[in-house]
C-alpha cells in the first residue's frame, strides 16, 4: 500500500495535515503532500521558501530492510527528499525526522516498575527498527549520489 493512502489522524498525538506550497514548481513528488508532525510542516516550510532547495518531495521512495527484531524485510518511506544548491554544486538528500529519543540508545531504568521497563522496551525497539532502516537508506541513498541525513526537534530549531 502507497504511504500517500495513508491519511492525517486526528487522534495520532501529532499534528498533522495537508501542505500547500507556495512554491509548487519546486515540488515534485506524489501528491497529496502530508505532514505527519509539526516538525515535518515546518521542514515542508523550509523546502518551500529557502532558495537555496531546487526541487523537494515528501514521502518520495520506499526502501525495503530487513529488521535485526523479527528478521522479516519491511518496507521504510523516508520523510522527503531535498536537492540544494551549495558553494560546490548541487547535492541530493534523503531526509527523515525523527524525534532525539528515537535516534540514540535508551538509557535503562532507574526504577523498575512495569511503566518504566514498557517504556525502555518501546524506546529500545524504536532505536533497533530506525538503526535497521537507516542503513539500509544510507545505502539506498549513496547508490545514487546522495546523503542520507536524520534531522531532529533539536536540528529544526
Amino acid at each position: 500500500m502507497s504511504i500517500k493512502k495513508v491519511k492525517p489522524n486526528k487522534k495520532s498525538g501529532f499534528i498533522q495535515g495537508y501542505f500547500n506550497p507556495i512554491n509548487p514548481s519546486k515540488y515534485i513528488g506524489p501528491t497529496p503532500i502530508i505532514y505527519r508532525s509539526s516538525w515535518e510542516r515546518k521542514f515542508m516550510i523550509m523546502c518551500d521558501t529557502k532558495e537555496k532547495v531546487v526541487a523537494w518531495s515528501s514521502e518520495p521512495v520506499q526502501i525495503k530492510y530487513m529488521s535485526s527484531i523479527d528478521h522479516k524485510e519491511h518496507t521504510y518511506h523516508p520523510d522527503f527528499y531535498m536537492k540544494v544548491k551549495g558553494e560546490e554544486g548541487v547535492e541530493e538528500f534523503l531526509v527523515e525526522i525523527k524525534p532525539e529519543a528515537q535516534i540514540r540508545k535508551p538509557e535503562p531504568p532507574k526504577k523498575n516498575s512495569r511503566k518504566a521497563l514498557e517504556s525502555y522496551r518501546y524506546l529500545a525497539e524504536q532505536f533497533i527498527r530506525n538503526r535497521d532502516k537507516y542503513a539500509y537508506a544510507k545505502l539506498w541513498a549513496a547508490d545514487r549520489g546522495w546523503r542520507f541525513i536524520v534531522l531532529t526537534e533539536k536540528s529544526l530549531k
